[in-house]
């Protein structure tokens, strides 16, 4: 980087990956605890995905909002972190069925969007400092990576080993750090405060219709149908249909998390060579071999250079993607990077569904292998609106105020 990274700098990337890290802890853990440790069906994970995804959807759209009008930063973090304690003390004490449905599905909503207000205060801080934005992006991204990379593992080995409430009391001590972090790193008084110039393009564009930045999503969000519905279909494939030990989706998570990072480390230096868009395409290009051979695994090896491919492509999109969406926000970061964060909840969504459709009817092999037309999707749509890199220049940064 040009400039050195100062502590406020690296206790904002702090405060991102205990966020993300108790967040990763319960997300996936829930569908788990409903059907194992409450003993509902399958069916029922359902309406708890459904009720969260919708909120969060709201709550991205709802801070972004607020962050674009000049809302302090700091309370915004605090709702999430709030809420984030709330919902898991709430279940080490009342672990019920219509207690999730009706009072913790908003809770991990409002904890959810900590994450979007987290990237947008980042690049906003980083604009204020003169650190390279995509850089910065960049390490943002990586402390996603690795939150995700470490948390799901822990709430699943303590309930392998003490059970499901262990689970939500250690999240609950975890939020205390977060709350902490939380404290050291968002000045009470800082927000945001748009330039005059910042100011008119909003309510120009509040007028008019972004189309670069829709498309950026749009290709963001098919992007995510692919990634989510390969992801979720791997471990049953890999076990039920490929034969492999039952150890193997736990490695492939590892290999793939493990060049995810990587990857998402090296993205700043090629958008430096090629540019922002073209990168993607790359990722988009590696991703179509990677779901074939994926598909095709029947030994340990062969997982290994699947899951490796599947990191490097994912790394590159995730490390590439979030600079590119907000390459578009003209002076709405906020708006931009709630968009960008909805778009890859809406594909996760829609992933997941897809892949239960798609076994049921076929296989899971055919899940992966159809994973390729959502990402050709996503080329096809980087493809043709290449000429909206022409509004960039336009873009406005927002200035910080401390």
């Amino acid at each position: 980087m040009s400039a050195p990274l100062n502590r406020q700098a690296m206790l904002i990337l702090l405060l991102l990956f205990v966020g993300v890290f108790c967040n990763a802890m319960i997300v996936p853990f829930m569908g788990f605890f409903i059907v194992d440790g409450l003993g509902r069906d399958p069916w029922e994970i359902s309406i708890y995905v459904g009720i969260v995804t919708t909120l969060s959807l709201l709550v991205n759209r709802t801070f972004g909002g607020g962050f674009d009008k000049g809302a302090k930063v700091r309370p915004l973090v605090g709702i999430s972190v709030s809420a984030f304690l709330i919902a898991t003390l709430t279940l080490s004490l009342y672990p019920t069925y219509w207690i999730i449905i009706g009072f913790v599905s908003l809770c991990f909503s409002l904890s959810s969007g900590s994450t979007a207000i987290m990237y947008s205060f980042g690049r906003a801080y980083a604009a204020e400092q003169g650190l390279p934005a995509t850089q910065y992006n960049s390490y943002l991204r990586t402390m996603t990576s690795l939150g995700w990379m470490f948390g799901p593992a822990l709430s699943f080995s303590i309930a392998s080993q003490w059970g499901s409430q262990v689970v939500f009391i250690t999240a609950a001590s975890l939020g205390i750090l977060w709350l902490l972090a939380w404290g050291l790193a968002i000045p009470k008084s800082f927000c945001i405060a748009p330039s005059a110039k910042s100011n008119t393009l909003q309510t120009s564009h509040d007028q008019a219709f972004n189309k670069g930045l829709w498309l950026a999503v749009t290709a963001c969000f098919f992007f995510s149908i692919a990634h989510i519905l390969t992801s979720s279909a791997l471990p049953l494939f890999f076990t039920q249909e490929a034969g492999l030990p039952t150890f193997t989706p736990g490695l492939s998570f590892t290999i793939k998390c493990l060049m995810e990072v990587i990857a998402i480390l090296i993205a700043p230096t090629l958008i430096q060579k090629v540019g922002v868009r073209i990168t993607l395409y790359f990722a988009a290009l590696i991703a179509m071999p990677t779901f074939y051979i994926l598909s095709q695994v029947d030994t340990i090896a062969h997982l290994i250079i699947g899951s490796a491919l599947e990191g490097l492509y994912y790394g590159i999109f995730a490390g590439v993607s979030i600079t590119f969406v907000q390459s578009f926000a003209n002076g709405r970061m906020g708006r931009a990077t709630s968009l960008y964060m909805n778009s890859l909840l809406l594909g996760g969504m829609l992933g997941n569904v897809s892949m239960g459709l798609i076994a049921s009817s076929f296989s899971y092999k055919t899940a992966i292998q159809l994973s390729l037309i959502s990402v050709a999707c996503a080329l096809v749509i980087l493809v043709l609106s290449r000429r909206s890199d022409r509004v960039v220049s336009n873009n406005v940064e927002p200035q910080t105020r401390l």
